[in-house]
């Protein structure tokens, strides 16, 4: 195939242009995303349910869901939140289940068991995780005039919402904030009582005059014809002028015992940026658009709102663009100087510039080749392909190194070019196919990892995978024939080695005859001093995933106090100065969210803050100083703070703690015996670091007990009395006015009083008898669980144990498992304990098998079942390595660094796999060249070996070092998630290296001398 390529130079030529271009027009059709889209496995269900206590909401609709929900398939877990008002089930699956599926029957369950639910229940909510949920960019917009509210929200619904919707690649627009009208029907009491009318003669009449006909139709003949009677209220003086009738038959209008004006409607939350009130718009892109292009255009839209309504302050908050610009920028940054370090370093090493530039081509010929494919399979520029691509850049150029090297050396032998092509492109087709082949093979069990770790490895290890596939092409296809026609300088004349090569091969020969003196001292040494490295493994922190640099935080409030929402936005106003003072940014969302999308629950006494800070150092002493600031205010508040929600806290958000003990009752007992068996449990534990679960947090409540025995003895009809209860607390709604798609209720003007005042109330029996409510009602004041927490076993209270616990874990277990039983209790155990221990037997796993399919690929190659065991004695000197690099610069034994640790057995081979090769070469070529003595053949063998290997194996080791350095000095999360992996790389090569420049010689001489 060599010899046909060199004779067919323009063709070859033409063909590489073509693809090219193929490969520049890929480049630009290429999605441009922060991570792969990957489908997380969850699901939210969610539903509110008003004036229910979190014991009707767990008894009567959760439970239920529950039970119907846990024999869905790859159902792994399912965590349910019970609180007054409102509850939120989360389902988390297997990453291979088919969550499309899944979502369409967790709808089909919940209306198959929705006639066992509530009738009044609004159907609950299902929404499927993804990371396209997260919204790309938040438009402020804040009325400069408060009297404006009314008219900036309807503006923002009808106007900016939709003018939004219409922008290529949006999904979805979601708003909160929003303020409505009502129409304000105010008692005048003192009127109704001098008519003998009461309140329910106003509502019954104003229903009546808004009451709508069904459909109406009469015959004519053989025709039909539909008729629409119109009766229903527009307008305030339509319901003023409403007629009601007296006992007596006499007739009044509605104005005449009731002020009818327009007001409005008392929110149930709000939302503030920088201190004013507003609303927020979020907008969410579809998963395959194009953030960079997307964002632009929504901000053009902003700035046309701009000057098109004045009055309104617009501004855009939390543009997810920053995230993806600087990891994207900063991985091309990589690339960029990862090519310049290779470049200059064969420079360092070769006599000439034509060899560098021609290995050097072989980068962006291998880059836009892989550029087509990645087209063709659908894959996007994100963080984690683009780290494979930087990963393979000083790998690309290693077979090209390997190929033009070992051509230049048949030409200086004395070949001629086209000789020397085939012959020195036959020496290393084999070492060179089986590197790329152990590399890729390595990868192959990676792909099988659970959880995201397997999701977000799939994509590094398919640019790896094509990088390195495109790089061998060109290595084998094209370097010949630009090496035939571009590099034709008379060998002799060809300067190959410079004085800095030059001193390393001396140094070399010096360190090799000294070694091969002392043979068995060196040889045993290293093998005792090969299983110390991996001793620091007990001295380098364990984590799940690599800390990433952020400066956004978000700050959750429970006040754990039955407070309204007007309290609950005055205390967050307290806050402003505060925030003013220290944030570039803040907004908060305060009591209920309209967010049609929003996953958690929220009420009148819960807020969420979003601040944005200078840098991550601020940001880490804020989060301390705000949470101490507002517990110093109110102790009772419940605080957790976190990062901000984006594509990348959405992939990797884990709110699991560290050690959660889930208790339950062992036998049937009632809830007082319950409740004092937790207590003594908790008293009992030995370790009190923990942390108290939702389930035991308590809260106030009034209970009113109605006596209807009373009711009947003075002839008060029950529903009427419910009603009235229901006008006294509820928000009652009369009736309601809807004209061009516009809706407005119809509502008394109630005054904020006091229990006691509300509780005075008058209701009418049926003989016109009037009583106040507190006559039928009895209150008593206690405590109850504010929330109720369950799962697939049911209800359970649970403790928090933090990562900081100096228990031994078992111990731990054995105590809590202990006091629980003396309790009468069970328990179970469940943390990112279990899940990170599952996790490093998975590795394990991966591991062992790696080695094993690492060890066959090398029989195969040598035909041998002993030298692929002599390779392999470096892995353990590259793991050593790796290990002390991670444990000096303060890295985390996390997924990256471990898949890191798993690629270092691929890598770590291919230098000694060449030497190996080559050796075997040799000793053939001067066994047939007459040398008898074995001993001779393989001492010269080794000898000439290593010289002949030396420089390829510095350069493709040190250019696959180089190349990954610029990860290590810049920021971004892209490089933050692949520090830890270039850590065990780069100390993994460099030990690895030096070992294998001796070692392996040593090695082969003690395991074959004798063959």
């Amino acid at each position: 195939m060599i010899k046909f390529l060199l004779n067919r130079p323009l063709v070859v030529f033409l063909c590489t242009v073509i693809l090219i271009l193929l490969g520049l027009y890929s480049f630009t059709r290429i999605p441009i995303s922060l991570l792969p889209n990957i489908e997380i496995p969850g699901i939210i269900v969610k539903f509110n349910y008003p004036n229910s206590s979190a014991k009707v909401i767990e008894q009567n609709i959760t439970a239920k869901l529950r039970e119907d929900l846990v024999s869905l398939d790859k159902l792994e877990t399912i965590d349910c939140q019970s609180t007054d008002n409102a509850a939120i089930l989360k389902l988390n699956f297997d990453y291979s289940a088919k969550m499309d599926l899944l979502y369409i029957e967790v709808n089909e369950r919940i209306d198959r068991i929705s006639n066992n639910l509530p009738k009044d229940l609004t159907r609950p909510q299902v929404i499927k995780l993804n990371t396209s949920d997260v919204p790309i960019i938040k438009i402020q917009v804040v009325p400069k005039h408060k009297e404006d509210y009314i008219q900036v929200s309807d503006l923002t619904q009808k106007v900016i919402k939709k003018r939004l919707e219409q922008i290529e690649g949006i999904s979805f627009v979601d708003i909160n904030g929003i303020r409505t009208g009502m129409v304000a029907i105010q008692p005048m009491q003192s009127a109704l009582n001098a008519a003998g009318l009461t309140e329910e003669d106003l509502i019954s009449s104003i229903k009546n005059a808004n009451s709508e006909l069904g459909s109406l139709s009469i015959r004519d003949g053989q025709y039909r014809y539909y008729i629409k009677v119109s009766n229903t209220l527009e307008n305030i003086d339509q319901i003023a002028g409403v007629p009601i009738r007296f006992k007596n038959g006499i007739v009044s209008t509605i104005g005449n015992f009731a002020k009818v004006t327009t007001d409005i409607q008392e929110p149930e939350g709000y939302h503030l940026y920088k201190g004013r009130e507003g609303l927020v718009v979020t907008v969410q892109k579809q998963s395959q658009s194009k953030m960079d292009v997307l964002v632009p255009k929504i901000i053009a839209v902003v700035n046309e709102l701009k000057d098109i309504y004045p009055a309104i302050d617009f501004s855009t908050t939390q543009d997810q663009t920053y995230l993806l610009n600087q990891g994207i920028s900063n991985l091309v940054q990589d690339l960029w100087y990862g090519g310049f370090f290779c470049f200059f370093l064969l420079l360092l090493f070769l006599g000439n510039i034509a060899s560098p530039i021609l290995m050097s081509v072989s980068i962006p010929l291998s880059l836009l080749l892989t550029f087509i494919l990645f087209d063709l399979f659908n894959i996007s520029f994100n963080i984690i392909s683009l780290s494979g691509l930087a990963l393979g850049i000083g790998m690309l150029i290693d077979n090209s190194i390997v190929v033009l090297d070992s051509i230049t050396r048949k030409r200086r032998e004395g070949f001629d070019m086209d000789q020397s092509c085939i012959i020195g492109v036959a020496d290393v087709i084999s070492p060179v196919v089986s590197n790329v082949l152990t590399t890729i093979a390595i990868y192959i069990p990676l792909i099988y990892l659970s959880g995201m770790a397997g999701a977000l490895i799939f994509d590094q290890a398919i640019a790896l995978t094509i990088s390195l596939g495109v790089s061998l092409l060109v290595s084998f296809c094209l370097n010949p024939v630009m090496y035939k026609y571009l590099l034709k300088t008379d060998p002799a004349k060809l300067k190959q080695d410079t004085f800095f090569f030059k001193k390393i091969l001396s140094s070399y020969h010096q360190m090799v005859s000294y070694i091969f003196k002392r043979k068995k001292i060196f040889f045993f040494s290293t093998i005792i001093l090969m299983p110390l490295g991996f001793l620091l493994f007990r001295l380098v922190p364990v984590a799940a995933l690599p800390k990433i640099s952020e400066n956004e935080s978000v700050i959750s409030i429970d006040w754990n106090e039955p407070l309204d929402t007007k309290e609950n936005l005055r205390r967050i106003e307290d806050l402003s100065s505060f925030l003013d003072r220290n944030v570039i940014e803040w907004d908060a969302d305060v009591g209920i969210q309209q967010f049609v999308l929003r996953q958690e629950y929220n009420t009148s006494q819960t807020s969420l803050i979003y601040y944005k800070t200078v840098n991550e150092n601020v940001k880490a002493t804020f989060d301390k100083l705000i949470a101490r600031h507002i517990k110093q205010i109110y102790p009772s508040a419940q605080l957790k703070v976190s990062s901000a929600p984006n594509a990348f806290t959405q992939l990797f958000q884990d709110d699991q703690s560290f050690l959660e003990a889930r208790f339950r009752p062992m036998n049937n007992v009632d809830d007082n015996d319950y409740q004092t068996n937790l207590k003594n449990m908790l008293n009992i534990l030995p370790n009190k670091t923990y942390e108290l679960g939702l389930g035991f947090v308590q809260e106030g409540d009034v209970e009113l007990t109605i006596d209807y025995n009373k009711l009947s003895l003075y002839d008060i009809d029950q529903n009427q009395f419910e009603s009235k209860l229901n006008q006294v607390f509820g928000n009652f709604t009369i009736s309601s006015i809807r004209r061009f798609g516009e809706y407005k209720p119809i509502r008394f003007n109630k005054e904020n009083t006091s229990l006691a005042v509300k509780l005075q109330a008058l209701i009418n029996s049926r003989n016109g008898q009037f009583y106040p409510i507190n006559q039928f009602i009895s209150t008593n004041a206690g405590q109850d669980n504010k929330f109720i927490t369950s799962d697939k076993s049911g209800i359970y209270e649970s403790i928090h144990y933090s990562k900081t616990v100096k228990n031994d874990i078992k111990q731990l277990q054995k105590e809590i498992t202990s006091g629980a039983i003396e309790t009468n209790l069970s328990v179970s155990f469940f943390g990112d304990y279990f899940s990170n221990k599952s996790l490093l037997k998975e590795m394990t796993f991966i591991f062992i098998i790696s080695l094993l399919l690492l060890y066959f690929i090398l029989a195969i190659q040598f035909e041998n079942l002993i030298h692929p065991f002599i390779v392999m004695l470096t892995i353990p000197i590259g793991i050593s390595g790796g290990i002390f690099v991670l444990w000096a610069a303060g890295g985390t034994l996390d997924v990256m660094s471990a898949i890191g640790f798993v690629f270092v057995l691929g890598i770590i081979v291919d230098d000694p796999s060449l030497k190996v090769e080559t050796i075997n070469r040799l000793r053939k070529e001067y066994a047939n060249n007459g040398m008898t003595n074995k001993e001779e053949v393989l001492l010269k063998a080794l000898h000439d070996a290593g010289e002949i290997c030396l420089k390829p194996l510095l350069m493709v080791s040190l250019t696959t070092s180089l190349a990954l350095i610029p990860v290590l000095f810049s920021g971004g999360i892209g490089n933050d998630l692949q520090r830890p992996f270039v850590y065990v790389i780069i100390g993994g090569i460099s030990l690895g290296t030096f070992f294998t420049l001796w070692f392996i010689p040593l090695a082969y001489w003690f395991f074959t001398k004798k063959v």
